[in-house]
């Protein structure tokens, strides 16, 4: 069962290199702007993915400049990074229309394939986790060990590593 979990949590992880990789560095290029013109990138998580804002503010390789959207005043100059295990959630939609009002990009890290979402309005980057549900069978058919949380700090981790490196070329 372990080996069947890990198999197919790798088969995620290399989707999304091969499948992303341009979307990555866009929305690595993205959150980088912020930090070069003094803005704040701004986290949020919703449901279980709200663990992303400790580990993308506070974790071993936390964002440069960042901090969990609470009731700051968002700007041009900010960017939105938001993880949420559904894209169409009006919490999602609500704060996305704040985003557009106040001229903030925003990039969204969630599952496009439950929802078969192809667009989200008033988002900049879409970043598909391309999680459906368990990756594992049990014994009455269920699907078990869902990977939402790991694979979407898997992005994290890889939206933070490509900043690192653009804000490394800037001031070589």
């Amino acid at each position: 069962m372990h080996k069947i979990y890990t198999t197919q949590l790798f088969g995620l992880f290399k989707n999304i290199n091969e499948k992303q990789e341009d979307l990555l560095e866009d929305a690595g290029r993205l959150l980088a702007q912020a930090i070069v013109m003094q803005g704040t990138i701004y986290v949020k998580g919703f449901d279980q993915l709200k663990a992303l804002e400790e580990a993308a503010t506070g974790g071993y390789d936390a964002l440069p400049q960042a901090e969990i959207l609470n009731q700051q005043g968002l700007g041009p100059e900010d960017r939105l990074l938001l993880f949420a295990p559904d894209a169409t959630d009006d919490r999602v939609t609500n704060l996305l229309d704040v985003c557009t009002k106040t001229n903030t990009p925003a990039i969204v890290v969630s599952s496009a394939t439950v929802f078969g979402i192809t667009e989200l309005e008033n988002c900049d980057l879409f970043l598909d986790t391309g999680v459906k549900d368990g990756l594992i069978p049990d014994d009455d058919g269920n699907r078990i060990g869902h990977p939402g949380t790991i694979v979407a700090l898997f992005i994290a981790q890889h939206l933070c590593l490509t900043i690192t490196d653009i804000l490394s070329e800037l001031n070589d």
